[in-house]
């Protein structure tokens, strides 16, 4: 079986077996289970327990032996002493993959180690290739979905691909995605990676038309020559943001005991990576931030950068920002000034921050970005201080000194304001094809239902930062990937002429 078609029956099964289900909720043969049929598995599913008997309605076979029908893939969540036997049977039925979820190997010391060894020499006599042991599952999102992993988040379909050697950072990266409406095309847990490396699913990914981005989290790499090429291959079509575990002392040590790999030097790590043009995340909510700008935002040409701003002390406080980044923010023409007199009250600030103090009308707002983007020769815009006109409306309505009946017409007004510069900023994005990052305070974040603007530029696929930093940080970020990237592909295409 080639690589390619064994990934197709990892992640694209017809028919997956249940090594291990159970009917107690407190074992992961019921949970995992679980969460694959509530998922709509499209598949055909078996369900496996040595007993027999059946799982809320579904029967449970008592062996691979007695399933008549092909299976691609198994997931395997029995006792420790049962998976060689376990993947035995895999073998006998035809099965090219397995999940192995159990736990207890080489990541608990010697002992368990020479029994990840004897699983992994079982595996490989018997032509079977092994995700795990000690993973949290997969989750595929195409053709169907595939949901066979310990979380119980319900995932969408989208163009991100997680790959972690840790199930619980996967968890809280992929939650974090799922809660900005960001969907996923595949998820790994790699776990010990006795068999199957990460090596292994970035060169499956590399060339997954359904991944546009790629997350990844490391421990520590065995094969680091082979880890890096693969790096350099993807990112110049694809940007990879890692994050690292293990930075220091004690990290390092922890990440040995936690799946068994050696973390090795984070300096050395750093700078590998930035030659192969991997974007280092430093914290989960970060590499989380670069993603959406990613997958929201056109490609920034350059550091120019123009800030909008509804109040002067968050254009301060951006401005130095993009300098301490490495992003530029120019200074107005004559122009372009005389050009936002023509709409802007007299005291607007008549520079780059441009401060718009408190605008009355919408249109100031998105008048000042088309113009910024149209004539000013900038690559971005940061456009800073939304949600304050729905924050204040609500407030109103809930105010026990101010009648309901009075304030309805106003408050009504000013969030359809806010919606319609949620839109229009929107469709700026599209017009003028450069990224406009709106940032939201706070307050937008916390608004119920429908008349939270985060929500309503999430379902549009913008994403939104609840402070500059996280905006700025994450445009400087990608504009170095998209910067580094375009000259390696120069230099290539100079190299070959």
């Amino acid at each position: 079986m080639t690589s390619r078609s064994f990934f197709t029956s990892l992640f694209e099964p017809r028919a997956i077996a249940f090594i291990g289900a159970s009917n107690n909720p407190a074992k992961w043969g019921f949970n995992i289970l679980h969460h694959l049929i509530r998922g709509q598995y499209a598949g055909r599913l078996y369900p496996i327990n040595a007993q027999g008997g059946a799982w809320f309605g579904r029967k449970m076979f008592k062996s691979l032996a007695e399933v008549s029908k092909p299976l691609d893939l198994a997931v395997i969540v029995v006792p420790k002493e049962k998976v060689p036997d376990a993947i035995r049977e895999c073998s006998r039925a035809g099965i090219a993959a397995a999940v192995v979820i159990t736990a207890g190997f080489g990541e608990t010391g010697p002992e368990g180690k020479i029994l990840e060894q004897e699983v992994l020499r079982v595996a490989r006599s018997c032509g079977v290739r092994i995700v795990g042991p000690n993973t949290m599952g997969i989750y595929s999102a195409y053709p169907s979905n595939l949901q066979a992993i310990m979380t119980s988040t319900q995932f969408k379909p989208g163009a991100v691909a997680v790959v972690s050697q840790s199930g619980n950072l996967g968890t809280s990266i992929t939650d974090r995605l799922v809660r900005r409406e960001i969907g996923l095309s595949r998820l790994v847990s790699s776990g010990n990676e006795a068999d199957l490396t990460v090596e292994d699913y970035l060169d499956y990914l590399e060339t997954d038309e359904k991944t546009k981005v790629i997350c990844l989290y490391v421990e520590g790499v065995r094969q680091g020559h082979r880890f890096m090429e693969t790096l350099r291959r993807i990112s110049s079509v694809k940007p990879v943001i890692l994050l690292k575990g293990g930075t220091g002392v004690v990290g390092a040590g922890a990440a040995m005991s936690h799946t068994g790999a050696l973390a090795g030097s984070f300096a050395v790590f750093r700078a590998v990576c930035r030659q192969a043009n991997i974007i280092m995340a430093d914290t989960i909510d970060e590499m989380v931030d670069i993603t959406g700008l990613f997958l929201s935002q056109p490609e920034i040409a350059g550091n120019r950068i123009g800030i909008v701003t509804q109040g002067g002390g968050l254009g301060v406080l951006s401005a130095d920002l993009c300098e301490a980044v490495g992003l530029e923010t120019p200074q107005l023409s004559d122009h372009i000034v005389a050009m936002l007199d023509a709409f802007l009250p007299p005291f607007w600030s008549r520079r780059n921050p441009v401060d718009l103090v408190a605008p009355g009308r919408v249109s100031m707002i998105t008048d000042s970005t088309a113009a910024l983007l149209a004539h000013a020769d900038l690559d971005a815009i940061v456009l800073l201080g939304m949600g304050y006109m729905t924050s204040r409306a609500t407030r109103w309505l809930a105010s026990p000194v101010l009648p309901r009946e009075a304030m309805a017409g106003p408050a009504q007004k000013m969030i359809e304001g806010e919606m319609e510069l949620v839109d229009l900023i929107v469709r700026q994005i599209r017009e003028f094809n450069k990224p406009i990052i709106p940032v939201v305070d706070v307050v937008g974040f916390d608004e119920p239902g429908d008349l939270n603007i985060v929500r309503r530029l999430d379902a549009q696929g913008v994403m939104a930062y609840s402070s500059p930093d996280q905006a700025i940080r994450a445009l400087a970020k990608a504009r170095k990937y998209y910067s580094r990237r375009q000259a390696e592909n120069q230099s290539i295409r100079k190299g070959g002429t």
